[in-house]
């Protein structure tokens, strides 16, 4: 009798469990969407390179020549004398989808060869920038790179002359 009676009370409960894992989901699904947006490519352009010009080493001890990055003026010091000649900053153009910003990768330093080395500290006119207009048109922006050197009165003279990249990026 007691096995019948436990029979009575098992039985249900082994059914319940039965019944409700036929009726559990095996799986499930959702429906989900991409997007995606589409920009123009980012383009560089130099318009002109850095130019120090013409310039006479001091007579004793060391002096400076300095591009302005944002302006593109020449000063010296120390010494240094700079002769009527072309100088610049060097400027660039960015161009690409309107309203993206951007980074700037300038060199800290390069070097002018020629005689001997002279190594230039650069400086651009900032590390990032925002091109004009609105998502959907083109857009441009600009930007200068300067820098300066030291020139001793034991520098070699001559001709220098070298490269450097720069790299500008959407962030």
């Amino acid at each position: 009798m007691k096995f019948r009676s436990a029979v009575k009370i098992v039985l249900p409960v082994i059914l319940t469990a039965i019944s409700g894992s036929a009726f559990a989901q095996a799986t499930a699904s959702v429906t989900t969407t991409g997007s995606a947006t589409i920009i123009q490519p980012i383009t560089l352009t130099q318009g002109t390179g850095l130019a120090f010009g013409t310039i006479v080493r001091p007579g004793t001890g060391t002096g400076t020549v300095t591009i302005d990055s944002t302006t593109g003026a020449r000063t010296v010091a120390n010494g240094v004398v700079a002769l009527a000649s072309t100088s610049s900053r060097a400027a660039y153009t960015v161009a690409g989808e309107g309203g993206s910003t951007f980074s700037i990768a300038v060199p800290a330093t390069f070097n002018l060869t020629g005689p001997s080395t002279i190594p230039v500290t650069l400086t651009p006119t900032g590390s990032t920038g925002t091109l004009s207009n609105a998502l959907g048109t083109a857009g441009t922006a600009s930007f200068g790179v300067g820098g300066n050197f030291s020139i001793a009165s034991t520098t070699v003279t001559g001709t220098y002359s070298g490269t450097y990249g720069v790299t500008v990026a959407y962030n």
